[in-house]
């Protein structure tokens, strides 16, 4: 037996070639990333507010991505319209999947307490029972250079070279956080324990710019909230404007009928509706989950696939459009 392996070791090692390319091509991993179509997510799972009934009609929507993919999968995936398979970035590279994680926790939270604050303000307009009071307390760190190991996803920036968030808007507070020598005083919050350090830090050409969210407390708010869906799986900023309609609605116990309504698009404390990723599937989404409504960031408008929808996009700028655009869909 020996002897006939011998014999055939060039041929079994010629032979094995093809075997071993098929299986790097099956588990060895690219430099691709692929955004895929998802589903919705109630917005009353995230949000309870005291002695008040979630309106059911309103779902932000989430989409899958993954990275690295192998090249089996980009194989497959490619022919697939609904699919989004590009380069990873550098940043993307440069992140683990705990730090993504965490990332998207930290754009979580934000993107609710924003919704909170905004939605309390309009509804305030309307009924002046309803009251919100926080204040800006610094940047939540939601990517930095993994090479800067001493800082992690999710401590709160207070000062940038000795200036106190406290004498400056959002804005300026992170602008100063960009500037290429720096030394930053960080507040780290474990089990709701406070610990304060110092950070001095260089940018290099290599590192990618960090990247910050801001911190806002809220104080005091009439009727009282709770966030019991802050720990789900599901993260990043995208569900801010259809939140904030959500809580608007509830608030003021608007009558919508059984519309379904989803969308996509940060929230600024300005009002603003920002640009989000993955616009293509999550409009794909809207059509899988049978939605009626879909709104969507106007920066995004000219970039929805060319389609035939089931549903009525909304297209808004401003969170005060939306509105807006909500009072006319319940009066038609």
């Amino acid at each position: 037996m020996l002897i006939l392996l011998k014999s055939y070791k060039k041929i079994l090692i010629i032979l094995s070639f093809p075997y071993l390319y098929l299986l790097f091509v099956l588990v060895a991993p690219t430099n691709l990333a692929v955004t895929a179509p998802g589903g919705l997510t109630p917005v009353q799972s995230a949000i309870v507010i005291e002695d008040v009934d979630f309106l059911d009609n309103f779902n932000t929507v989430y989409v899958y991505s993954y990275y690295p993919i192998t090249a089996f999968q980009s194989f497959v995936l490619a022919g697939d319209r609904t699919m989004n398979i590009k380069p990873m970035t550098e940043r993307e590279s440069d992140t683990s999947w705990k730090d993504d994680f965490r990332a998207g926790q930290i754009s979580k939270i934000v993107s609710l307490k924003t919704s909170l604050i905004k939605a309390y303000e309009l509804a305030n307009l309307e009924d002046s029972s309803i009251e919100i009071d926080y204040e800006y307390r610094g940047l939540y760190i939601y990517y930095r250079p993994s090479r800067l190991s001493e800082l992690e996803i999710g401590d709160i920036i207070v000062e940038v070279n000795g200036n106190s968030y406290e004498n400056y808007t959002h804005q300026e507070f992170r602008q100063l956080a960009y500037l290429n020598t720096i030394r930053y005083k960080v507040m780290r919050i474990v089990n709701d324990v406070e610990t304060f350090f110092y950070f001095e830090y260089t940018k290099t050409d290599e590192d990618q710019y960090m990247i910050f969210y801001p911190n806002y407390e809220i104080l005091s708010a009439f009727p009282s909230f709770e966030f019991p869906g802050v720990n789900s799986i599901v993260g990043g900023p995208s569900g801010g404007m259809i939140q904030t309609l959500s809580i608007y609605a509830s608030l003021l116990k608007l009558n919508i009928g059984n519309l379904k309504i989803a969308g996509t698009g940060t929230i600024e404390i300005d009002g603003t509706i920002g640009r989000i990723g993955g616009i293509t599937q999550k409009m794909y989404t809207g059509i899988y989950q049978k939605v009626d409504v879909f709104f969507i960031p106007l920066s995004h408008f000219t970039e929805i696939p060319d389609l035939n929808y089931p549903y009525q996009i909304i297209v808004v700028n401003t969170i005060e459009e939306a509105v807006e655009a909500l009072h006319e869909l319940i009066n038609e």
